[in-house]
């Protein structure tokens, strides 16, 4: 074998060598490296372990102990190097290295501030970094928004120090701080961009009606305590500020798509759409945004809601509605009855109708002036088989035949002005009382619609454990035949009740605590009375005969035996001759000695006649007590109390020695829980008040928003900014009062901010609108509809100053708030424009003014019929009293009825109004016309009428009709105006400490008169140059100061301690209120504020007066009968009782005095955290809506001996807080029901019964103290954890109303804790959010209850595609634990959302 030296010369091995020693040469000449130190640039210290690298390469180093670094072998001249050190911000910078290959850097780090390089305006209302502000103050940045798919705002928020955050649905939430919370709490002040965020009419923020979207949040700033200083009386528990993205500093287009779903059956798809477009035009910027919400809520109901649909409560409405006569009133005399042939004819008609009268619109004798069936009318009518004629409104006539020519028939018109409504037609047919007959044993006692199955008499037996058992006829007639049954059961009581998960109503008869259970069907003696024998009535014995003294020893007993006597008072004993005190010594009672009555008759009794024979019943015998005066007879135990002697039936069949089934005491009919039979029919009737309106709960969730900004900033010293913002909402929200479906709210707002140098100004107008007559915003309860066009007004200035090189901060303003309030009564007690009467004393002449009001609910509504009209003899045909016009009350009829109206054509020239007689016999009948705007009123009465018409050519329209009744005078919608001033001074003494020191004047014109507005009355404007001022006046006036001393020991870290005072001025709700809310036994309850207080009307000797429910009449209570009785809305207790009625004064303002001491900082480099410590004394306390107007019932109520132990509860007792028997106490509120008299009255006005008031009054006080802390931890680059807790304690809060401890609707603890991940490496992001809130007793209105504790996880994953595509996946409530966070909401589980989101 050959071989070759490694290296030789043949040209072959040279050509590839030398091209590889070249290359090497290169690359060994470019042998870069870069080396130096890394050090803190706050100590100059070195940073250990730092990584240095180069990027976009795998080259890279760490510092050593020195700080030093070193990375050779650099392939590139020019580089990109970057440095992490965990607690210090990345530094990057672009590295040249020089001509020697080496380059040497010393890289200065600073410390990553986490918060502390945030800048807030909300807490000093001027821009500061967060670690200046005084104040306990938290912020979610844009950056945190961004990474998470929530389905609302709150979400975002729900996890912060301090906050206590409720939800009652996908987009329906409230937020508060500190305590206090409710349905809708008005406590912590709402900003966007510094401009409230609330419905003008009731000072509530719904924060789903909020224009903007989370892809428009630059910050959500949050200060906990009180805030009045700066902020005025609004800002009572802290402040939560949402401040937008400016589209100067953040242009660009997005766009989120969201989709998810809930964790509950019979879903469907959440789906929400939200966008931003941004644009910069040189100094100009522009923006929309906006929000897209579609999906089904959490799926609940409540108890009022079924109740107040369920036709147990409310009857069948639609028996009242279908022409035929279900019973009641006995339908027309004349009226067709129903045949099988018009079943067909006739929708949701059946075979039950049959035979019934049916409302075929026509009578002989109808309303006067009403119209007459014609020959035209019959003619056309005779093509139908059953003679129908349609009228233009759409009302069909039946049986118009050639017999019925000259009838009066139904137009839907007050023809005669009497304010009812086809009087006479169909009488009796489809009345209201026909609403409970629905043709159904309900209580299964084997009768049909019997009379305690109706009305009032069926509605006592509910929550009643009254046993029945009386004997009531009920009469049951037509035309043709009648009958009676009697009932011998009447009125025996349900029981408590309630609904069970799928609405159907289940009771607790036999009151053993379960609803429904199964006693009286499971073969057992539920009730303990169960017997081996019974007697004649089936009581219980264990022994088969009741034990007696056998005298003769005969074996059976026999009462007379030995003796016979007469019983004069039939009680079975013999009676001795009463004890008496023998004056004279005679032996004998003689009159006028005193004796025992013993049987209580007022007359003395001598012993009752007496055969003294013995047992052998011969006289002289001898035999057993013979002779001693004495009865001796055969005596007995009376077991069962009966006066007789019995032998019991043997009750124990398979003689087991213990109960069985069918025998006596086992499977009883009193063991059950009762039960309805609804006969088949439908229990849920979906339109409660019968408006034509479906107002049972619906959970389709919509919503619509977006938000319009203008910027404009022409240099640096000066901007202004244009917004406007639109919000459409369908979702329900809980007040506390009930649930409320808002179907189209519309919430809009105007604002325009501007700054030059260091000042600033602003004015904003928010409004609301509730929805459209077809899908108002209702009542999910009782479905009364609520109509809102409120306003809310605001000017704002404020001036920024700084002396002695920034160690002094002086800053100052002016705000002022003007609130329109327009809810037409439908919400708060601003009806008098609208409600058709006169409310001022200045209504027409003649006009009626009391009238039949049929549902209660204090207006005229049409078809009510007037009762009374201001004339000699109260009729319309009477001689006006008084031709001034001066009605107070005078009801908007349409008729001229003083006779001062000229609005009429005079076709025969007369001066007066009435008509053509066209056949001249004087009478008008059937061929003479009607002049143009008179009315014709039955016989030959006629009245000019408003027709909408100028009849008489003059310009005007109805002119002197209905005068002095709904004019602009009498708008009473309440103009509220506050104007607060304020200052805050901050003084840096040294670089350490500073001191702050601010103040507040509020001027609110419900509670002072230092200001008068002038802007209250008719025809006023709202020129700030009318208004009047008087320094004198300033009772009232709200001094809001605090005081602070903040002490920074070093940079990044600050302590603090303020006290500060605040104040809460009363909500439009708590003044002005008037909605109604539900029933109480027969009396329907409004809530009512408490403007110019509670006052009830007096007699002479300072009774109050009441209406009285069977005489229907106003009169002064009798306190010699009559007591007082409170339901209450707290169902921890039945109601209370009182002796005295009082009257209340109107509320005023709530304050608050707190300390607060605070620290935040960088504990280390890698460690920030947050410690706030605060002490508050609430005083004035608003209270939940309470009973104001209590019902009288008779005084046995309370002071009856019910369990028969002598003793007896009093109210003189009661009113001093003495009980002296608890059992009679409970007891009665199982009878107040059967003693009612009537309800007291602050308005006696006649024509209407008086509603239950519950409203609102100051009460109690209560200290508060707590701590909120948070962390912030930075334990890699990579990874950072947030952890908060909160504790609040407080003293007890005693309601002096109730007499009870008041919850303040806040958990005890509450924590958090957030893991967030993101890595370098990979466009990822990753966190679990963990909750804790602790349990806790809820209050609000007339929602009470308990919040139980819960945990909640929420996993949040995002996933940058590329820089235009970012996907995000949500798992809220991961583990799916059903929790309720608000008493009268859903109960809440998982909600798994994804969002993909485009920028452009």
């Amino acid at each position: 074998m050959n071989t070759r030296p490694l290296f030789y010369t043949n040209g072959t091995m040279i050509k590839y060598i030398l091209p590889l020693l070249l290359l090497t040469n290169i690359v060994l000449s470019n042998n870069y490296k870069i080396s130096g130190k890394v050090f803190n640039s706050t100590n100059n210290k070195p940073l250990i372990g730092a990584n240095v690298i180069i990027e976009n390469t795998s080259q890279g180093a760490a510092t050593d102990v020195d700080g030093n670094f070193s990375i050779k072998n650099i392939a590139q001249k020019k580089c990109k190097i970057k440095v992490q050190y965990i607690g210090f911000k990345t530094y990057s910078e672009e590295v040249l290295i020089g001509d020697s290959g080496n380059e040497t850097l010393n890289i200065s780090m600073k410390p990553e501030v986490l918060e502390l390089e945030t800048y807030i305006v909300t807490a000093s209302r001027r821009k500061e970094r967060i670690e200046d502000a005084p104040a306990a103050i938290s912020v979610i940045t844009k950056s945190e928004i961004r990474r998470e798919s929530n389905t609302n705002l709150g979400d975002y928020i729900k996890g912060t120090k301090g906050i206590d955050f409720t939800q009652s649905g996908i987009d329906s939430y409230n937020i508060t701080a500190r305590g206090f919370n409710s349905s809708f709490s008005s406590r912590m002040l709402t900003l966007t961009d510094g401009r409230m965020a609330n419905v003008p009419s009731l000072r509530l923020t719904a924060y789903n009606v909020i224009p903007v979207s989370f892809e428009d949040v630059e910050q959500i700033e949050v200060v906990l305590g009180p805030a009045s200083a700066l902020y005025g009386p609004n800002a009572h528990s802290g402040i939560l500020n949402i401040v937008t993205s400016s589209p100067l500093r953040s242009q660009g287009t997005s766009l989120n798509i969201q989709g998810g779903l809930l964790d509950q059956t019979n879903t469907s798809l959440l789906k929400k759409l939200t966008f931003r477009t941004a644009h910069k035009f040189k100094n100009f910027g522009f923006k929309v945004s906006g929000v897209a919400l579609s999906g089904q809520d959490w799926t609940h109901f409540n108890e009022d809601e079924y109740e107040g649909h369920d036709p147990v409560f409310i009857g069948r409405p639609n028996l009242i509605h279908n022409r035929i006569d279900n019973g009641g009133i006995l339908g027309e005399i004349g009226s067709p009855k129903f045949t099988s042939e018009m079943i067909n004819e006739v929708p949701g008609s059946d075979q039950s109708w049959i035979g019934r009268y049916w409302g075929d619109g026509i009578s002989q004798n109808g309303e006067a002036a009403s119209p007459l069936v014609t020959q035209e009318m019959i003619n056309e009518a005779s093509n139908d088989p059953f003679n129908r004629f349609r009228l233009e409104n759409g009302t069909t006539l039946w049986y118009v035949t050639q017999d019925r020519l000259g009838y009066a028939y139904a137009d839907g018109i007050d023809n005669n002005s009497d304010g009812a409504i086809d009087e006479l037609i169909d009488n009796g047919i489809d009345d209201q009382a026909e609403a409970w007959y629905d043709g159904v044993d309900n209580d299964g006692d084997g009768f049909i619609d019997e009379a305690d199955e109706l009305g009032s008499a069926w509605l006592d037996r509910f929550e009643s454990s009254a046993s029945g058992g009386s004997n009531t006829s009920s009469f049951y007639y037509d035309h043709d035949s009648s009958y009676t049954i009697v009932d011998n059961d009447h009125k025996s009581g349900f029981g408590d009740y309630t609904y069970d998960s799928n609405g159907n109503i289940v009771f607790d008869t036999n009151n053993n605590g379960t609803f429904n259970d199964n006693w009286g069907s499971n073969g057992l003696d539920d009730d303990g009375d169960w017997g081996l024998y019974i007697d004649s009535q089936n009581n219980p014995f264990d022994v088969a005969q009741e034990d007696f003294i056998d005298l003769n020893g005969s074996g059976a007993f026999e009462p007379l035996a030995s003796e016979f006597f007469l019983d004069a008072d039939n009680d079975g004993t013999w009676d001795n001759a009463e004890p008496f005190e023998d004056i004279n010594g005679n032996n004998t009672w003689d009159e006028g000695e005193e004796f025992t009555d013993l049987n209580g008759n007022g007359s003395y009794n001598q012993a009752e006649l007496l055969f003294d024979f013995g047992i052998d019943r011969e006289d002289g015998s001898g035999d057993h007590g013979e002779g001693n005066g004495i009865w001796d007879g055969e005596s007995f135990t009376d077991l069962n109390g009966n006066d007789l002697w019995e032998q019991f039936v043997f009750n124990d069949h398979d003689g087991n020695g213990k109960p069985s089934p069918n025998e006596v005491g086992v499977d009883e009919r009193d063991e059950q829980d009762f039960s309805v039979d609804y006969g088949g029919l439908t229990n849920k009737y979906k339109d409660a008040n019968d408006d034509g309106i479906n107002d049972f709960p619906e959970f389709n969730v919509r919503n619509l928003r977006y938000d319009l900004r203008l910027d404009w900033e022409p240099n640096d010293d000066a901007s202004i900014v244009l917004s406007h913002g639109y919000a459409w909402a369908r979702n329900i929200n809980i007040t506390g009062i009930a649930r409320y479906l808002a179907d189209g709210w519309v919430y809009r707002y105007y604002q325009a901010r501007g700054r030059y140098k260091n000042l600033f100004f602003q004015s904003y107008l928010n409004s609301s609108y509730s929805g459209n007559s077809q899908n108002p915003t209702r009542n999910l309860a009782t479905g009364s509809i609520i109509f809102d066009r409120s306003k809310k007004f605001s000017a704002q200035l404020q001036h920024v100053n700084s002396f002695l090189d920034e160690k002094i901060r002086f800053v100052w303003g002016i705000d002022y708030f003007l609130t329109l309030p327009d809810t037409r009564g439908s919400i708060l007690s601003d009806k008098n424009l609208t409600d058709r009467k006169d409310n001022n004393h200045n209504g027409e002449a003649g006009s009626p003014y009391i009238f039949d009001d049929k549902n209660d609910n204090t207006w005229y509504d049409d078809g009510e019929r007037y009762t009374k009209w201001k004339t000699s003899n109260g009729t319309p045909s009477g001689t006006i009293t008084d031709s001034t016009d001066n009605v107070l009350n005078a009801i908007a009829d349409g008729i001229d009825n003083d006779g001062d109206s000229d609005d009429f054509d005079d076709l025969n020239g007369n001066n007066i109004p009435d008509y053509s007689d066209v056949n001249n016999n004087s009478i008008y009948d059937s061929g003479d016309i009607l002049e143009p705007g008179v009315k014709w009123l039955g016989g030959q009465n006629f009245a000019v009428y408003a027709d909408g018409l100028d009849n008489n050519g003059d310009g005007k329209t109805d002119e002197n009709i209905d005068e002095g009744i709904d004019e602009a005078s009498e708008d009473n919608r309440y103009t509220v105006n506050e104007l607060g001033g304020y200052y805050q001074l901050n003084w840096k003494i040294n670089p350490k400490w500073e001191i702050i020191q601010a103040t507040r004047l509020d001027i609110h014109d419900r509670l002072t008169d230092m200001i008068n507005f002038n802007n209250q009355e008719y025809g006023s404007g709202y020129n700030p140059f009318d208004w009047n001022f008087n320094s004198k006046k300033s009772s009232g006036l709200q001094i809001s100061p605090k005081v602070g001393l903040v002490y920074r020991p070093r940079e990044n870290q600050n302590f603090r301690l303020t006290w500060a005072k605040a104040f809460n001025t009363p909500t439009n709700q708590a003044l002005f209120l008037d909605i109604f809310v539900t029933r109480v036994s027969i009396f329907k309850v409004y809530a009512r504020g408490a403007n110019g207080g509670y006052v009830f009307p007096r007699d002479a000797a300072n009774n109050p007066y009441y209406y009285n429910t069977e005489e229907f009449i106003y009169k002064p209570v009798d306190t010699e009968e009559s007591i007082y009785f409170y339901p209450s809305t707290d169902p921890r207790i039945d109601g209370f009782y009182g002796k005295n009625v009082s009257d209340l004064p109107e509320v005023s303002a709530e304050v608050v005095k707190s300390w607060e001491f605070g620290y935040k900082g960088r504990i280390n480099p890698l460690l920030y955290g947050t410690l706030d410590v605060y002490t508050s004394h609430y005083s004035s306390f608003i209270s939940p809506v309470t009973f104001i107007t209590p019902i009288v019932v008779e005084k046995e109520v309370l002071e009856t001996d019910y369990n028969n132990d002598g003793i007896i509860n009093t109210i003189d007792d009661l009113d001093n807080d003495i009980i002296n028997d608890d059992d009679d106490y409970q007891e009665s509120f199982e009878h107040w029901r059967n003693g009612i008299q009537g309800v007291t009255a602050m308005d006696t006005t006649p024509g209407f019964a008086p509603p239950v008031v519950v409203g609102y009054i100051n009460y109690g006080e209560v200290d508060m103290w707590g701590f909120d802390a948070s962390l912030t931890y930075l334990f890699h680059p990579e990874w950072t954890m947030d952890l908060n807790y909160s504790h609040l304690g407080m003293t007890e809060f005693f309601n002096p109303v109730t007499k009870n401890k008041d919850p303040i609707n806040a958990p005890r603890h509450k924590a958090g804790l957030k893991m967030n991940y993101k890595p370098r490496k990979w466009p990822l992001t990753y966190s679990i959010n963990t909750r804790y809130v602790d349990g806790y007793q809820w209050s609000s209105g007339i929602y009470f209850g308990d919040i139980k504790p819960y945990f909640i996880f929420d996993l949040h994953l995002g996933y940058e595609i590329n820089k235009n595509l970012k996907v995000n996946f949500t798992v809220n409530n991961l583990l799916n634990h059903y929790h309720t966070e608000i008493v009268g909401g859903p109960s809440l589980g998982r909600v798994s959302l994804i969002r993909l989101q485009t920028n452009f």
